[in-house]
């Protein structure tokens, strides 16, 4: 081969070679450039979304049956939650849990319209062979997306999970739970209430009950509906109707309840539960069958339930224990506490709530993963709530506990129960009666005894109402729950009624708002003396607690308080009165009790006090000048522990009184003409209007042989063996309010009162027999003179006689008379009944729960009586 030849094969090799390369790069270009970012565009733009089409069309039966397991599931979260969730504007809840809830209801309405729009495409093509693919993708595409959302939700949830079942298995209510459902299961017991103070938890624990019975199958069927402050019957009826499944197709509310009616008969098995109930509604209107079915009903009005809803079992709701609340409020607050720095802080914020769950979760849930110095404000704020500027936190609470006021109806009771939240957190009946009586509260009545009675009738309403409680250790005294008495003293502030606190500043009120300030009430323990001068025209009363120190008061302090009826200073240390006390022409009640007093003589010019106390104070002499009160209802000496000379003639001289206690005080009593230098009982003669005595009497023989009175023996009275000789020997005797004793018989006379003729008890919260031989041997027989015997009032009262009694008690007995004895439920046993030969009169009026007069006794065989 010629060199031109090798030239041109090394040309044509280097030129293939050139030309592969050139190819081999236009080519990558090309697809680099132009061919790659297409297909990527076809992927997107053109596969994947054909992928997933086909992805939810083939996937579509298992897309929604997914949706539907989900949605069942959270179902079954809102209801285990519903305690957070209340109807309509009865509850004020959490604002997380109310979005948690807005967002389960969208998303109910989501799966509704899918259901919807499956139910219609399945009845289309039942029709026809077609298939609708595009409504198949886009229904499964919704579910997948609802699933998805129904994830989300439960994952977030605006409340703890793990808080319900806590909650519930809290000592203070699994105990009431566990008794519901045993009365639930009980066919004797058709009509159940459940009562307790707003925000208790009510709701919350009905529903818990109704989900265990319902699953427990002790029920077929079961309905809750909210009732609330307005009754709507054609709602209430739709709503009952709607979860027993039944269309109720007519307007007219008659219809429709005895549609209802026939549909609550069918089923034997049936729960109705009326939640929130205000006032009286009638089951027949509403078309609830009462003995086909068990009702449960809920309120903050437990007289409501039992004189007007005739319930037969009821249980009463209280607050958390302080174990109990402290556990809900850390489970609430969650990990923030875990900060050392909040614990003391929190602790506080706690006790501030006072075991009330709605103040807990509420306050709780505020104050999660807060700082310290947000911590501090609310505590500030939860000890002094501001009228004019709520919070949202105190704004839930308030507007509950404010609603139960509003219902309180009467103007009189109403002001009743903001003179309470006047008084402290324990309020003393006695206070109570002496302030109302001062202050003309009771427009209708006249004398302290019938003030007694319309004050027990008021705080038992209150009680009823879950506004007051009682207190655990004593009967002379009654409670309200810190929040309740916040409410009561920022709607007493709208009213011109100052109250000034342990932790207030002292900070007494300007000129302004002195012009119309109308009660003042100072708890503070900074305070040590009182203005020089405090110009009130409009004040009526004023309550200062000195905290057992020296005080001083000006003499011009009084000035300017002309309309003042009510004066109370109680734990002072005073050397003498101010002189310008004589300027209150109009006080009514005096109260200067556990003072240490000097020259209290000034007290005798207040020629229109009613009501003097000088309860528990120290001094050694009762001034000559009270005699000068003859307008003098009360006279209070009780547990004056120092007095040692009440001067002769001035009790005499009292001539309207109505009540004198002179209990554990002064006991140097004289026999009357012996040497004229202390009173005598022989005084008490002259005392017409005297219904209630209380006085301890060392030595049967200073009675004067002619003195009727009426006794009130308390645990203050000591019953010493002459007074048991006198007691032994009487013919008649009225007991009213006794105190500290729970029998009549065998603690007041171990031989059964053999004189006895007339009997009256009443006004009584401790005793629980009249006669109480249970594990003794008795040889007396009981009243064998007796003829007339009543009770009334005996709110604690379980059996007449308990335990076996002799023969011939009770034989002379004509007249046996009972009223208000709530807890009574027969009045004799067959064995007591078949001696009554001599009853001609017997009277029972009031008793809630009186089932019978006479039951046969365990073991007795059937007789005649």
């Amino acid at each position: 081969m010629d060199i031109v030849g090798v030239i041109v094969t090394v040309i044509a090799v280097i030129a293939t070679v050139v030309a592969t390369k050139i190819v081999e790069s236009v080519g990558q270009w090309f697809i680099v450039n132009m061919i790659e970012p297409f297909g990527e565009l076809l992927i997107e733009k053109v596969v994947k979304p054909a992928g997933q089409w086909l992805d939810y069309l083939f996937h579509y039966s298992r897309n929604i049956e997914n949706m539907k397991d989900q949605v069942a599931k959270l179902q079954a979260v809102k209801e285990g939650s519903q305690h957070f969730i209340d109807a309509g504007n009865r509850e004020e809840i959490k604002a997380d849990v109310n979005m948690w809830s807005e967002n389960v209801d969208v998303i109910m309405g989501m799966v509704r319209e899918v259901l919807e729009d499956e139910a219609k495409a399945k009845k289309k093509c039942s029709y026809t062979i077609c298939v609708n693919f595009l409504l198949r993708y886009q229904l499964s595409k919704k579910a997948k997306k609802i699933v998805e959302d129904i994830d989300e939700v439960l994952k977030n949830g605006g409340f703890d999970k793990d808080f319900y079942m806590d909650y519930m298995n809290f000592k203070s209510r699994l105990s009431i739970v566990n008794e519901l459902k045993v009365a639930l299961g009980d066919a004797n017991i058709n009509v159940i209430g459940v009562w307790g103070m707003a925000g208790v938890g009510k709701t919350t624990l009905v529903r818990e009950v109704a989900r265990q019975v319902m699953k427990e199958k002790l029920f077929e069927d079961m309905a809750m509906v909210a009732v609330m402050q307005s009754p709507d019957l054609k709602r209430i009826q739709g709503e009952i109707a709607e979860m027993l499944g039944l269309k109720l197709d007519v307007e007219t509310v008659p219809v429709r309840a005895i549609r209802l009616q026939e549909r609550l008969a069918k089923d034997k098995k049936v729960l109705v539960i009326l939640d929130d109930i205000w006032e009286k509604i009638d089951l027949e209107d509403i078309g609830i069958p009462r003995n086909k079915c068990k009702v449960v009903f809920t309120s903050r009005n437990r007289d409501l339930l039992s004189s007007e809803m005739s319930m037969q079992k009821d249980f009463g709701l209280g607050v958390l224990s302080e174990r109990e609340a402290w556990s809900l409020f850390v489970k609430m607050v969650g990990d923030s506490l875990k900060d050392p720095n909040l614990q003391s802080i929190a602790t506080q914020v706690c006790e501030e709530c006072a075991g009330l769950p709605i103040a807990l979760v509420t306050v709780a849930t505020a104050l999660k993963n807060k700082k310290l110095f947000e911590w501090k404000d609310a505590l500030q704020q939860l000890r002094r709530p501001s009228p004019v500027h709520l919070t949202g936190m105190q704004a839930t609470i308030y507007s509950k506990i404010k609603l139960s006021y509003k219902h309180l109806g009467s103007p009189v009771v109403k002001s009743f129960f903001l003179l309470c939240g006047q008084m402290g957190f324990t309020i003393f009946y006695d206070d109570l009666i002496k302030y109302c009586f001062g202050l003309c509260l009771f427009q209708d009545i006249s004398t302290l005894e019938e003030v007694r009675d319309r004050v027990y009738t008021l705080v038992r309403s209150l009680k009823d109402s879950c506004l007051l409680l009682e207190d655990p250790h004593t009967s002379e005294y009654v409670r309200m729950h810190d929040l309740v008495r916040d409410v009561a003293i920022l709607i007493a502030k709208a009213e011109n009624v100052l109250l000034m606190r342990n932790d207030d500043p002292i900070k007494w009120p300007d000129e302004d708002a002195r012009k119309i300030c109308t009660a003042i009430s100072v708890f503070s323990r900074d305070i040590h003396e009182l203005p020089d001068r405090f110009e009130c025209p409009k004040l009526r009363l004023l309550y200062v607690h000195g905290k057992d120190r020296y005080f001083k008061i000006s003499d011009t302090f009084f000035k300017g308080m002309s309309e003042l009826k009510v004066l109370d200073l109680t734990k002072m240390r005073l050397s003498s009165l101010p002189s310008s006390i004589n300027l209150l022409t109009n006080l009514q009640t005096l109260c200067l009790d556990q003072c240490l007093l000097g020259d209290i003589a000034m007290i005798g010019e207040l020629k229109s006090l009613e009501i003097l106390s000088l309860l528990s104070s120290e001094f050694k002499q009762l001034p000559r000048e009270i005699g000068n009160l003859t307008r003098l209802r009360l006279l209070d000496l009780s547990n004056c522990t120092k007095l040692e000379v009440i001067p002769p003639n001035v009790l005499s001289c009292l001539i309207r009184l109505e009540e004198l206690f002179v209990g554990n005080s002064f006991t140097q009593w004289e026999v009357e003409g012996l040497n004229n230098e202390r009173a005598s009982l022989a005084e008490l003669k002259h005392l017409s209007q005297l219904t209630t005595l209380e006085l301890h009497i060392p030595d049967a023989k200073i009675l004067p042989k002619d003195l009727t009175v009426k006794l009130k023996l308390n645990t203050s009275f000591q019953l010493g063996r002459e007074i048991k000789m006198l007691l032994n020997g009487i013919e008649d005797l009225c007991l009213d309010e006794l105190k500290g004793v729970e029998s009549i018989i065998y603690e007041l006379d171990t031989e059964g009162f053999q004189q006895l003729k007339h009997l009256h008890v009443q006004n009584n919260v401790e005793i629980k027999y009249v006669i109480n031989s249970r594990g003794l041997v008795i040889d007396d027989v009981a009243f064998p003179s007796l003829e007339i015997f009543s009770l009334k009032n005996m709110i604690n009262l379980e059996e007449i006689c308990h335990g076996k009694l002799p023969l011939a008690s009770f034989r002379n007995i004509r007249v046996v008379k009972v009223e208000h004895c709530d807890k009574l439920k027969f009045v004799f046993t067959s064995s007591i009944a078949k001696g009554l030969s001599q009853l001609q009169e017997l009277e029972i009026r009031e008793c809630s729960i009186m089932g019978a007069i006479v039951i046969k006794e365990e073991g007795e065989l059937k007789t005649e009586i």
